[in-house]
């Protein structure tokens, strides 16, 4: 989504409730996507690791969920299912990610 959604303003303003919506139906297609690419049912935690270890599912995702920023598209999926952190697989997956070291000048 292109812009920020206000959790407190979500049952004030209209449009922000219809942007909510969209999201979720798109969310939702692009789960079931990946799910018939893959000819198998996948849990969001698999989903969330294909889209974090392959680079062309990601660009799927941020394509189809109208996504401008990483960052962002990651803490859309986080906040669907805010217990997605928690995923054993998920912390395994980023713990083997080597992490940058600071250059000291």
């Amino acid at each position: 989504m292109n812009s920020t959604f206000n959790r407190e303003s979500l049952g004030l303003d209209p449009s922000a409730n219809v942007c909510e919506r969209e999201f979720k139906i798109l969310f939702l297609r692009f789960c079931t996507l990946v799910c018939i690419l893959h000819n198998k049912k996948l849990n969001l935690a698999n989903i969330f690791l294909l889209v974090l270890k392959n680079k062309k599912i990601k660009e799927l995702y941020m394509t189809v969920c109208e996504f401008d920023c990483e960052y962002e598209a990651y803490r859309c999926f986080l906040e669907y299912d805010n217990a997605l952190h928690k995923s054993k697989y998920i912390k395994k997956y980023l713990n083997t990610i080597p992490a940058k070291k600071k250059k000291r000048t």
